[in-house]
């Protein structure tokens, strides 16, 4: 009897425990905040790389950051081939050196140390995921500056020039089709419009993507460091964003040839592209920030000083902010002592914008109308130092 009666109560003493235990789980579980509803309820930025595979390598890398408190973004390409001093490899080679398809958090490492943005999360298409991911869409639109014909296993693809809708197939030829002539710009362009257009189609088709028989298919399609439920909520966040006012940004650089490799280093040994990630993220939190405008503004840089060249290194640091530059040239005088910024669009607050990728401290509206077809005409001093002005 003494024995059953310890039996019972050891039982007993177990039952109880089985049942704390399993309350603690239930409650950790219920603790348990979603990792994007966390981000979007305290409106932090959302760093997003967004990558396309091409033969196990990224053809395109696009850090997309998001801002839920106004749904607005920024995004700047980090082309596959800029050179870096990679101390993991122990030699200089193109970024995408350290990229592993099963592994890429060494190549998004070695992206956060460029940008020195934080990224969050991760989604990777290969080519023939972009293709079932589009189709799934019901096509993309995209605009063709100019026709373009090519072979994909060995079918031939012709594209018209002008605004056209792809189906997957189409896709990837729009994605791997390069002119041999094509500027580094152009080709920057093509990649970030591609990301931009299935992000706009993704809201246009919300309603079917999101739905429970859909987005389990939609969700395979990628490869990533989010859970389901949480990738659904990302998605639901995008859904939000109005694509067409994501402000598209650039890494520029010097290219150079390292053991038979064109590779391209970024200017000012990477404190540019920071410099653009700052400006961006500072902007994006700020929902009346000219940086962040419908507006694309355009600009004239004229070179005010003696160094040859100036002004269209300039115009690449404007470039890669997002700024359009329509003309260079030469100021009237090649003695200017001060840089300054004219506005010509009536809107100071925006000329200081300007003024600040540069740390220009002059700002002035035009007293005199020109003939000059930009927003704004930045003249280069003698202060200037080919990346921000002096004393």
């Amino acid at each position: 009897m003494g024995r059953s009666r310890i039996d019972i109560s050891i039982a007993f003493l177990a039952g109880i425990l089985l049942i704390a235990v399993a309350g603690v789980l239930i409650m950790v579980s219920a603790l348990r905040v979603d990792p994007v509803e966390e981000a979007v309820a305290e409106e932090r930025i959302i760093n997003v790389a967004l990558i396309v595979e091409r033969s196990g390598k990224p053809a395109s890398t696009q850090l997309l950051m998001y801002y839920p408190g106004n749904a607005r973004a920024a995004m700047l390409d980090i082309p596959s081939e800029t050179g870096l001093i990679i101390s993991s490899l122990n030699r200089v080679d193109s970024i995408d050196a350290l990229y592993e398809p099963d592994d890429p958090r060494p190549f998004l490492d070695e992206v956060q140390r460029l940008t020195g943005a934080t990224i969050d999360w991760y989604l990777i298409l290969d080519e023939g995921s972009l293709s079932s991911l589009v189709d799934l869409l019901d096509g993309i639109s995209v605009f063709l500056p100019e026709r373009i014909s090519d072979m994909v296993n060995e079918v031939p693809v012709s594209l018209p020039s002008g605004f056209v809708v792809l189906d997957g197939r189409k896709t990837l030829v729009y994605a791997s089709y390069t002119q041999a002539d094509a500027m580094d710009s152009e080709l920057v362009a093509k990649r970030q419009s591609l990301s931009q257009a299935a992000l706009r189609r993704l809201g246009e088709r919300s309603d079917y993507a999101m739905r429970d028989d859909v987005f389990p298919v939609m969700r395979s399609l990628f490869r990533t460091n989010l859970k389901p439920e949480s990738l659904r909520r990302l998605f639901e966040e995008f859904v939000r964003l109005e694509a067409d006012r994501i402000v598209l940004q650039r890494l520029t650089g010097a290219n150079r040839y390292v053991e038979g490799k064109l590779l391209l280093f970024p200017y000012w040994d990477g404190e540019l592209v920071k410099d653009i990630v700052k400006q961006s993220l500072n902007a994006l939190l700020n929902a009346d920030a000219t940086a962040i405008a419908d507006k694309v503004f355009t600009l004239e840089i004229l070179n005010g000083t003696a160094t040859r060249g100036l002004a269209q290194k300039t115009a690449d640091i404007f470039e890669s902010f997002g700024y359009e530059v329509v003309s260079v040239g030469n100021a009237e005088s090649s003695d200017v002592a001060k840089t300054s910024v004219i506005d010509r669009y009536g809107d100071l607050v925006s000329a200081t914008s300007v003024a600040n990728v540069i740390r220009c401290k002059i700002v002035e509206a035009e007293a005199i109308p020109s003939a000059s077809p930009a927003d704004f005409v930045i003249i280069l001093g003698k202060d200037f130092n080919g990346r921000n002005c002096g004393d």
